[in-house]
């Protein structure tokens, strides 16, 4: 797939691209699930169908586009699998926040053609010495680091003459850490999300992240930059996690479909269909709707992004998980009207709902968090959230 900024087909080629990565990776489901992470199969199509150059600066080929579109690829990857959405979204999402280092780091990292991944959780040790960092830390949750070149990690720095710690993202190959294979998850099993040792890694100065202060600022230091760039455009947090609840929908869409089919080919002891029976189309119908709303609210969500006034993080947070939660509550829903065959392991629903249960518990979709910091707000109390 060769995308093309000028292309009018862009959405549907993007599309077609998400819909060939999710059909692979259902095919393998089984067996990434045994393993823990997707195939190699599966990422060499990630790169062949350019997915991984997605979002990066119309400098380095980049395509330039809209969060609706991104949502809607990633969305469509998650009606197949998940696992796959999750690291098909992390190895084009990464593009943006090398577009905040510096133009020779830039080049340096796309020219090499290395998959990114991070952790920014801020646990990591740093010690400055001349040039740079010597980074140390034990960080779990590394999701496709097996297949990444590169990987980002966080740990909190006190810049010179401030009084105060702000969280930071080092950037460092991987050939200079440690992977340990521990990933036995009961969701999201074929994301691949390993525990990674980094141990006195120098990082120059270079290829240190301010994260606290993209959230603040669009722009990037530097001044040659690329004004049309989605992310310099948008509350970069908030823009960071639009995939999660896209691929939720997908999720949730094919949870639907499964439910519709498997009603219709199911057959009471009674002798009746249950397709034709009240109970199940109520079930349907109710369900639907709250599709509907979780739809809905992933529009404002985008809305939100490329509007011009300030949104709260807050606000983004909550609209976030109450996406999530819904895509959960219809997935699970679907379960238990199911009855016994859709725990089977394997079944379609039954993989959905474990991996829906895992993406609302990252720490970016916790309820019971974002619901608090909202309600916080709402009421004017100091509020700390990234977005």
């Amino acid at each position: 797939m060769n995308v093309e900024i000028q292309s009018k087909d862009i959405r549907q080629t993007l599309i077609e691209s998400a819909k060939r990565i999710g059909e692979a990776a259902e095919a393998e489901a089984l067996q990434a699930d045994c393993n823990a992470t997707i195939s190699e199969t599966i990422i060499n199509l990630i790169r062949e169908e350019e997915i991984s150059k997605l979002i990066l600066p119309k400098r380095h080929g980049g395509p330039q586009i809209d969060f609706t579109t991104f949502a809607d690829m990633v969305k469509e990857v998650g009606y197949y699998n998940l696992s796959a959405a999750w690291i098909t979204y992390f190895f084009s999402l990464h593009n943006a926040w090398v577009a905040y280092l510096p133009e020779h780091r830039q080049k340096e990292i796309v020219q090499s053609g290395g998959l990114l991944a991070d952790i920014f959780a801020p646990i990591g040790q740093i010690e400055k010495v001349e040039g740079g960092y010597l980074v140390s830390g034990k960080y779990n949750f590394v999701s496709g680091i097996k297949y990444a070149g590169w990987v980002g990690v966080g740990a909190l720095l006190q810049k010179e003459g401030s009084t105060e710690k702000t969280m930071a993202g080092f950037v460092i190959n991987t050939k200079d850490i440690q992977i340990i294979e521990n990933w036995d998850s009961m969701g999201l099993r074929g994301s691949g999300s390993h525990t990674i040792i980094v141990d006195k890694v120098f990082v120059p100065e270079d290829l240190v992240i301010d994260l606290q202060e993209m959230g603040h600022k669009r722009e990037p230091d530097f001044e040659d930059y690329d004004e049309d760039y989605l992310y310099y455009n948008a509350p970069f947090h908030p823009a960071f996690f639009v995939g999660f609840p896209a691929m939720s929908i997908g999720a949730a869409e094919r949870a639907l479909d499964e439910f519709k089919k498997a009603s219709q080919g199911r057959v009471r002891m009674s002798g009746e269909n249950e397709g034709a029976s009240p109970r199940s189309q109520r079930v349907l119908a109710t369900l639907m709707v709250k599709l509907h709303s979780a739809k809905s609210l992933m529009k404002t969500y985008i809305e939100m992004l490329e509007s011009d006034r300030y949104v709260h993080p807050s606000e983004f947070k909550a609209i976030r998980a109450e996406i999530i939660q819904i895509c959960i509550d219809i997935s699970i829903k679907c379960t238990l009207t199911l009855g016994a065959f859709a725990l089977i392991k394997g079944h379609p629903v039954e993989m959905i709902t474990r991996d829906l249960i895992a993406i609302g518990t990252h720490v970016t979709s916790l309820y019971e968090d974002a619901i608090d910091v909202y309600g916080k707000h709402l009421f004017d109390y100091p509020t700390k959230v990234l977005g």
